[in-house]
């Protein structure tokens, strides 16, 4: 008689847990956009799979660089109009003006440093891709403030503080950057690069030179007796002033000093 029993199958292993680093990665793998680069499908793309973005900036005769520029200037430039509304008159279109021409002149600035930095942290890329890489940052930080422009109108119909709505714009620049620079770093990861200082830097330099260009373009907000300025300001001895020194500033008073 055979009392030998047959053991029991084990139960199964558990499925493995979703690991978000690999999902990151998959985000920024380098694949084609899988359908005809429309502004819409570029956009979806910039938001969910922005790997597929840098690989279309890759390849000669692209529109999507083009797309990704007219986006950011979009987004920027209803940003800027719905600063204009916190003044009105001809601060509805200086400010949209402003805003866009601001941006551009500093990614204009900015890129040759860029391409420098870049090229010694090892990032393996040609300056058509570096470019790409810029223009996917300033594109997802516009759809931010687009995102966040809702909130800028609102304040700017319920309050007369310059200081402020100074500091709102300033909080939500910042923070669309933040997410911008982010979009950088991965791009630039997927590029090879080895030395993260070197982007650390560029990326400290160019939002200096955008808070220096806000006060070379003064007033965004408020009003002033002049288009421009007549007077050059570091942007910190700008904000000093205007906080220190007429912090209850109205959006009556002249802003462009």
């Amino acid at each position: 008689m055979n009392l030998e029993t047959t053991p029991a199958p084990s139960p199964a292993p558990p499925p493995p847990l979703p690991n978000p680093t690999h999902n990151s990665d998959a985000k920024m793998e380098l694949q084609p956009l899988g359908a005809p680069a429309s502004f819409v499908v570029v956009i979806e793309a910039l938001l969910r799979h922005p790997g597929r973005i840098l690989h279309e900036c890759k390849q000669r005769g692209s529109k999507v660089p083009l797309i990704l520029l007219v986006a950011a200037v979009l987004g920027l430039a209803v940003f800027g109009a719905l600063l204009g509304t916190f003044s009105g008159g001809t601060q509805y279109w200086a400010s949209p003006v402003k805003v866009v021409g601001g941006v551009l002149a500093s990614l204009l600035i900015c890129l040759p440093s860029l391409y420098i930095f870049s090229a010694l942290g090892g990032i393996e890329a040609r300056l058509p891709q570096i470019a790409g890489m810029l223009l996917s940052m300033i594109a997802l930080t516009a759809l931010l403030l687009l995102g966040f422009a809702p909130v800028v109108w609102i304040f700017s119909q319920s309050t007369e503080s310059v200081g402020f709505m100074g500091f709102l714009v300033l909080a939500f620049w910042i923070i669309a950057l933040l997410f911008g620079f982010r979009l950088l770093v991965s791009a630039a990861g997927t590029f090879g690069m080895t030395g993260g200082l070197y982007l650390t830097i560029w990326m400290g330099i160019f939002l200096v030179v955008t808070l220096q260009m806000s006060t070379a373009l003064r007033p965004l907000i408020g009003t002033a007796s002049t288009l421009l300025p007549e007077k050059k300001m570091f942007f910190l001895e700008h904000w000093i002033q205007e906080t220190g020194g007429s912090g209850n500033t109205s959006k009556s008073e002249q802003y462009g000093r």
